[in-house]
């Protein structure tokens, strides 16, 4: 994934970089969330549902937080995960099963481009992490700047993270009906 910066990657000193923008940035968190979330051995997640849920959590710690009181309530975790503050680095729109980003093709596609994820094409579709995936993976989790990040996924395993992509959404829209659930389609969800 390493590759040379140039002008149009690096934006003008007056313009500050926004995360959103970056097709490496999510490519990376995506890798990130299939090694710490994903099913083992190969660190796979079923069905795209699944990986935009999973995903929604990441990008949104207050949600995060949420969720998390509700199920350390309803005694499903012993322990409570707390955000650290309230940054969201790419948001997500409403679509038809919640939580969304349009551009999954074009990460997924990314990814395997460079060899680092497996797509199988089956009912319900699997995506899985290569050799190089997961070494990748593991070196971008003992970066600082992506500390918020691994964070944010282990608080899921075990717990959200075990959940199906029907059980993710049907969870988001009974915790956030008002942010998701009554949003109009393709609204930016806010936290």
């Amino acid at each position: 994934m390493a590759r040379e910066l140039g002008r149009s990657v690096v934006p003008p000193l007056h313009r500050p970089w926004d995360p959103d923008d970056s097709v490496d940035f999510h490519a990376a968190r995506l890798l990130i969330l299939f090694r710490r979330c994903g099913t083992q051995p190969r660190y796979q997640i079923e069905g795209r549902t699944k990986l935009a849920k999973l995903d929604f959590f990441v990008r949104y710690p207050l949600f995060l937080q949420r969720a998390m009181q509700v199920l350390h309530a309803e005694g499903h975790i012993t322990s409570v995960w707390h955000a650290h503050g309230a940054e969201t680095e790419a948001p997500m729109i409403r679509y038809r099963f919640g939580p969304w980003d349009p551009r999954y093709r074009q990460y997924l596609a990314f990814l395997e481009a460079r060899q680092l994820i497996r797509i199988t094409v089956t009912k319900p579709e699997r995506v899985s992490l290569t050799a190089g995936g997961r070494r990748l993976a593991e070196q971008l989790a003992t970066k600082p700047s992506f500390g918020p990040i691994v964070e944010r996924c282990d608080a899921m395993v075990g717990n959200l993270a075990a959940l199906t992509g029907t059980e993710l959404k049907d969870l988001v829209y009974d915790l956030f009906p008002g942010e998701v659930g009554e949003a109009e389609m393709r609204a930016e969800i806010r936290q």
